[in-house]
């Protein structure tokens, strides 16, 4: 009996191993849309896109195969998922309750070492609803209260680590980590130095400056062996990848003279700069475009709602595109989080003011993902499948998000406030009287 156990048994090893099934990857077919691929294809007028295993594997006018699942976008438009590059998301639910909102650090001194990622919170309510205006992915930035009761450090200017979010609600959706850091200069930074915008450059300067001292001597400065620095050896260590030119810094600046100042500094230290606000970039887009720093402009900003942007007109991201800048654009500065995907209205209203309607899909996508390196942003073999099928003009405000798709899996647009509309308009049996019509 051993004997012939001792054949049966690799035998129907064998066989289990012949019959068991492979592992397939789940496939998802986008069929017949007009896609815009932001890519080096340009856009099709009618196309298929192929989706396996969370990442596009094909782009083409037909593929005839048998996919898991099918989304009929025939006479709709496809585009990359909008991706927010500055909000808040997941940190601030509500603004004005303070238990609600994770996103700075009041009366301390830590800086540019501060770590909002284990505050964020996955199941925001903001999260779904601005996926359902097809946002697909967001950088989360922290921020420094700088009005009100209780403002924040008034020496510190750096507000600290950022992160990658892919909107999918999910415990696991944090995508990158320090992928850069935000500093305030101009009328902010100047709110935070004691009321001066030089002093602001300056705390910058000093932050860059010891960190540098802190990498050529690090082990003294750790065995208390060194003169005392203004920055603990926290903050020092977070600002490493930022004068090693590994990650962006994020500078606020909208009159043109502080953009001078910025693009300077970041001569000075051979930073990867990126210029946020910009109001006035119009006026020096050509010294932005030699620095080759991308800006992050809110395009319908045209009112002087400061001195420092008695310059802001509706043309500015065109003009600064026109320069040979590299353009993104957010959504509205009173909105930077909690509607984040009126971005693409931002964009449209760009294209009325003369950017290319190309690129002004580029500056609320591709742009982003380029410049913070994070997946999608085109649809492109190979690319993150995040995805959106429009209505119809996605820059249209009337249009709207038909699907969304993240990682390659269909998302819910269901979000508190369609299921607010669905309440009011179709009052349910045992609803109080005032839900009735």
């Amino acid at each position: 009996m051993k004997a012939l156990n001792k054949f049966i048994f690799p035998a129907l090893a064998v066989l289990v191993g012949a019959v068991a099934p492979a592992v397939v990857a789940e496939t998802l077919l986008i069929k017949g849309g007009r896609v815009h691929t932001l890519s080096e294809a340009g856009t099709l007028p009618t196309a298929d896109v192929l989706i396996r295993d969370g990442r596009i594997e094909q782009v083409a006018p037909s593929i005839s195969v048998k996919a898991d699942r099918e989304i009929d976008a025939s006479g709709k438009i496809v585009t990359p998922g909008v991706i927010a590059p500055v909000s808040e998301l997941g940190l601030v639910e509500i603004g004005a309750a303070s238990s609600t909102n994770d996103y700075s650090v009041t009366g301390e001194s830590i800086g540019a070492a501060f770590d909002p990622l284990p505050a964020y919170n996955p199941k925001s309510t903001l999260i779904p609803f601005n996926r359902a205006g097809g946002v697909t992915r967001a950088l989360v930035f922290p921020g420094i209260q700088m009005w009100g009761e209780s403002v924040g450090d008034p020496q510190r200017v750096f507000a600290g680590r950022s992160f990658a979010i892919a909107l999918n609600g999910r415990f696991d959706s944090v995508v990158a980590t320090d992928l850069a850091q935000k500093a305030y200069t101009g009328e902010a930074g100047s709110v935070l130095a004691g009321g001066s915008r030089a002093n602001a450059i300056a705390k910058v300067r000093n932050a860059l400056e010891e960190a540098r001292e802190y990498r050529e001597n690090r082990d003294a400065i750790r065995r208390g062996q060194w003169r005392e620095l203004n920055h603990s050896i926290e903050d020092l260590e977070a600002l490493q990848p930022v004068i090693e030119g590994k990650q962006p810094l994020l500078l606020t600046a909208n009159r043109a003279s502080d953009i001078i100042a910025v693009l300077d500094l970041a001569r000075q230290f051979q930073l990867q700069l990126v210029i946020l606000g910009a109001a006035e970039g119009w006026m020096v887009a050509d010294r932005i475009a030699a620095a080759k720093a991308p800006v992050i402009v809110d395009a319908i900003n045209n009112l002087p709602t400061g001195f420092e942007s008695l310059g802001a007109r509706l043309d500015n991201a065109a003009l600064l595109n026109k320069a040979g800048v590299k353009v993104v654009i957010s959504g509205p500065s009173y909105a930077s989080t909690h509607n984040v995907y009126l971005a693409r209205q931002s964009a449209g209203n760009a294209v009325a003011a003369g950017l290319p309607y190309e690129e002004a899909l580029k500056a609320i996508s591709s742009n982003v993902a380029d410049v913070f390196r994070i997946g999608g942003g085109s649809v492109t073999p190979g690319r993150v499948a995040d995805l959106v099928v429009w209505s119809g003009d996605p820059l249209e405000v009337t249009s709207y998000a038909e699907a969304v798709i993240i990682n390659g899996e269909p998302q819910s647009l269901v979000n508190r406030s369609t299921r607010l509309r669905d309440r009011y308009l179709k009052p349910q049996a045992g609803h109080a009287f005032g839900f009735k019509r």
